[in-house]
């Protein structure tokens, strides 16, 4: 290191001195330029060299260190026994027969102690971070089906509303002075039932207060819950108080069952025979198909039979799938409607309609989603707990059930 200290000293020297005598103008010329570059270039060198050096002495030094402790050898008495065993008192005795003597035991009690770590009887595991978040259970999509609906709002108990239930067109080419034919219209007022859907999640004060961002997170989960039984209900209420009633049990709604469906197409024949339907009894266009996603994977790799060969064989084509065309994930559309498939249908049971649009049906809001926290249920004050409270209140009005299509046993 001695050999490193005096060239940096001399190289400091000749750049102090190329730094303190500049041309007459006050300024450095390009030889005293270029040697003042030189000059920087090697003492930076000499420094890397002098840390290198350095730092190679210390672990040399550090290893002979550890060399010297692994040899030498630990004869500290490891119990209570040993050291009584090795004292003078014990040996005078058991050599000489000499009572009375008094020996000082060294023997450390922190040094006796039960051995503690990963993967002995005595498991004290290491610790471990845990990352931030909260992974959620997987849950269906609770928007794929109320995200079909329109939605209009109301501040009444109830929707009510006035449908045309005659339509009498007696319009009719008529002779010079013939009476002229009388039509027909007659209304009646339907009303469609405001229900309430609630759920609460009881917490302790603690963990609201302690947990970064946990009422938030509950709320949310809870208002995930709130639209998980909506789904269900708007599709398969029973209309029994306090449920909703779904498309599934409106009275005139038509429907197929697709073992009776005998035509080449299968199953995707059944679904445009309900497209028909819908076209022919409502006037309407439907706007979506939603199925289970079972029957979803059942439409996708259906085949057809293309012809029987002179070995009688049957050979297979993809009846939905073009051929070759396996590169990518088969567009949810038939016949040129949105797919959506959800469990939130029974598996075999397809539903095709006219969901949006407020024509044939309309999820009627009397109240969004409401939060409230309170302690005062049970005995949630004395034990400091709160309850977190959602509730909402709607109805489910189809106007049009003819516009809607079941299909079973698909």
């Amino acid at each position: 290191m001695s050999n490193y200290s005096e060239t940096l000293q001399k190289k400091r020297a000749e750049l102090k001195e190329v730094f303190d005598n500049p041309a007459e103008d006050g300024k450095y010329s390009a030889e005293q330029k270029n040697a003042i570059n030189t000059l920087n270039t090697e003492l930076s060198g000499l420094v890397d060299d002098a840390n290198n050096a350095k730092a190679k002495a210390k672990n040399e030094k550090a290893m002979e260190q550890a060399v010297f402790a692994a040899e030498e050898s630990d004869n500290s008495p490891k119990t209570i026994g040993e050291s009584f065993v090795n004292s003078d008192a014990y040996k005078g005795y058991t050599e000489a027969g000499v009572r009375g003597l008094d020996s000082n035991v060294k023997f450390s009690p922190m040094g006796y102690k039960t051995t503690l770590g990963a993967g002995t009887s005595n498991n004290f595991p290491p610790e471990v971070l845990r990352q931030p978040g909260i992974l959620e259970s997987a849950l269906r999509d609770p928007d794929a089906v109320i995200g079909l609906f329109d939605q209009i709002e109301t501040d009444q108990n109830s929707f009510a509303y006035m449908e045309e239930t005659t339509f009498t067109n007696a319009s009719a080419e008529q002779a010079e002075e013939a009476t002229t034919a009388e039509a027909a219209l007659d209304f009646t007022e339907k009303t469609a039932s405001i229900r309430k859907i609630g759920v609460f999640l009881p917490v302790t004060e603690e963990l609201l207060a302690d947990v970064n961002g946990i009422q938030g997170y509950v709320n949310s989960r809870l208002g995930t819950m709130m639209k998980l039984r909506l789904d269900g209900q708007l599709l398969s209420g029973d209309g029994s108080a306090p449920n909703l009633k779904g498309i599934l049990n409106q009275t005139g709604l038509p429907g197929f069952n697709n073992s009776s469906y005998s035509g080449e197409l299968g199953k995707l024949g059944q679904i445009y025979q309900a497209i028909t339907e819908i076209r022919k009894g409502a006037f309407v266009e439907p706007d979506a198909i939603i199925m289970h996603p079972s029957d979803w994977y059942d439409i996708v790799t259906s085949v057809t039979d293309i012809a029987t060969t002179t070995s009688g064989a049957a050979p297979k084509n993809p009846l939905f799938m073009v051929a070759g065309g396996f590169g990518a994930d088969a567009a949810p559309r038939i016949w040129g409607l949105p797919v959506v498939a959800t469990s939130a249908v029974a598996e075999g049971t397809v539903i095709v309609g006219r969901f949006g649009g407020g024509e044939a049906a309309h999820v009627v809001m009397r109240q969004g989603i409401d939060l409230a926290v309170s302690d005062s249920h049970s005995d949630f004050f004395l034990k400091g707990k709160l309850a977190i409270r959602a509730t909402m209140r709607l109805g489910l009005v189809v106007y049009r059930p003819t516009a809607f299509c079941k299909i079973t046993n698909m």
